[in-house]
């Protein structure tokens, strides 16, 4: 009897929220972002600030990637990415693979949310989901809390396992919830080694139809964390996550890359080279250094702070001056990138928009 309520309930849950959706729809005054996706390979902007709330209004970090014009891979959840996906009309209901950079809250908060839309965004398209929903992220460090002997971060595994694990999970009710007419809740883990020095490029996924995706270690002081490569039919996309560009990874893992987008947090003295936060991110002089030596045909800044927001115009000058030649695009919350679309009118332009 419990399980036919909740059926019902989320039967009559989805037919309210399509016809939310609809009148949404048709009170939009502009165009929704979904509809700029053209091409093989595109990615939109879910959220391009940093830490805290800004009066910009910015979410946190994230990223939809789309192949053949489709939502594929989600590239980090920080908070207000549940509001742009809602946004910008695109239904998630088959994306496949979940790649977090690290565990800190402005990247991974929205996880449990997002991975509920999914369920409904597949109940929309008429899918009773039982494919499951990969999540790739960084394994502990071994760093502990100071003056304890617990790790400071979990592994990728055991945040989702905090999250949806039974019988302890905090919202383990998604289990019955989803298979009362949405689904089977399926979301496996995958730990990734955090370990920056000496690390190497790592494919995680490679799929029948072209999607491959590669991961290396990069150093964001005590946190874990990784940056991703996705490629598809000869197009490539690669995401840094937060770092502080210690080493040459993010050179070797972006190599070529038609699109680099780049934590873009502190200025040289703002804060101070010694404090935390600057031991976390990447100057711009390292950025125009990397975006160079890996001959990266566009790079993308995000991950503003407000440090950064005012000073777009110097640091791309602080690009240039390290001999980066290619376009430079300071991100903007659901814009769209499609790389390699030569017929593309779209918003990866050299502009400084704030």
């Amino acid at each position: 009897m419990f399980q036919q309520r909740l059926r019902v309930g989320i039967t009559l849950a989805a037919t309210v929220m399509m016809g939310t959706l609809a009148a949404g729809a048709a009170r939009a005054d502009k165009t929704p972002a979904v509809d700029n996706v053209k091409g093989d390979l595109s990615v939109m902007v879910l959220g391009s600030s940093g830490p805290m709330a800004q009066p910009s209004g910015r979410a946190s970090a994230g990223y939809l990637i789309f192949t053949d014009g489709k939502p594929r891979v989600l590239m980090d959840l920080g908070g207000g990415t549940f509001q742009r996906i809602a946004q910008s009309g695109a239904n998630i209901g088959a994306v496949q693979d979940i790649l977090l950079s690290h565990l800190h809250i402005d990247h991974a908060s929205e996880l449990p949310a997002v991975v509920k839309t999914i369920y409904f965004h597949s109940r929309f398209q008429n899918v009773y989901r039982t494919a499951p929903i990969n999540i790739y992220g960084p394994d502990t460090n071994g760093y502990k809390i100071p003056n304890t002997d617990v790790n400071m971060f979990p592994s990728t595994s055991q945040l989702v396992n905090d999250f949806f694990g039974v019988p302890n999970g905090a919202f383990r009710y998604l289990h019955a919830f989803t298979k009362a007419g949405l689904g089977v809740l399926k979301v496996p883990a995958h730990d990734l080694s955090p370990t920056f020095n000496g690390a190497t490029v790592n494919t995680i996924v490679s799929t029948s139809d072209g999607l491959v995706i590669k991961e290396i270690a990069v150093d964001h002081s005590e946190a874990p964390a990784v940056a991703y490569r996705i490629e598809y039919k000869g197009h490539s996309v690669v995401y840094s996550g937060d770092t502080h560009s210690t080493t040459d990874n993010m050179v070797k893992l972006a190599k070529n890359a038609d699109l680099l987008i780049y934590d873009t947090s502190i200025m040289p003295n703002a804060p101070p080279p010694q404090s935390p936060f600057a031991k976390r991110h990447t100057v711009p002089s390292r950025i125009g250094q990397v975006a160079t030596e890996a001959n990266a045909k566009e790079l993308v800044l995000s991950h503003f702070t407000p440090v950064t927001l005012p000073n777009i115009t110097t640091i791309k000058q602080m690009i240039r001056s390290q001999g980066y030649t290619g376009k430079i695009d300071p991100a903007q919350d659901l814009e769209v990138y499609n790389v390699g679309y030569e017929d593309d009118q779209g918003q990866d332009q050299d502009h400084d928009e704030q």
